[in-house]
């Protein structure tokens, strides 16, 4: 691309690989406008609603394992090591952190395209 920097591109990558999943865009709405840091537990709880149509009461404590699994061990991590999350991998805390300008509009791009 003409006119632009590698590393404008690279972090332009960057967003768009973590918004590109699901999970891990439900892990930020999660987290939005929350100043305290939530256990994986509760938060593994919440995703697991919001991918069954809000109802955890219909989730088997099994998915809720593997969603907190899969958070663990790939989405937070990710997540975090983007700056978009902080986690605390020991305690199994995770809050939100300053989303960037750039996440915060690739964000609002995905959910205008999703509300149609």
């Amino acid at each position: 691309m003409a006119g632009r920097g590698g590393s404008d591109e690279r972090s332009a990558d960057v967003v768009l690989d973590l918004l590109a999943d699901q999970r891990r865009r439900d892990v930020l709405a999660c987290l939005e406008g929350s100043t305290q840091s939530i256990p994986l537990t509760e938060l593994a709880e919440d995703i697991a609603a919001r991918e069954n149509e809000g109802s955890l009461t219909e989730v088997p404590n099994a998915e809720v394992r593997t969603i907190q699994l899969s958070l663990h061990h790939v989405h937070l991590p990710k997540l975090d090591d983007a700056g978009a999350v902080e986690y605390d991998r020991d305690r199994n805390l995770t809050r939100a952190s300053e989303p960037t300008d750039r996440v915060e509009r690739a964000l609002s791009l995905i959910e205008a395209v999703d509300e149609r």
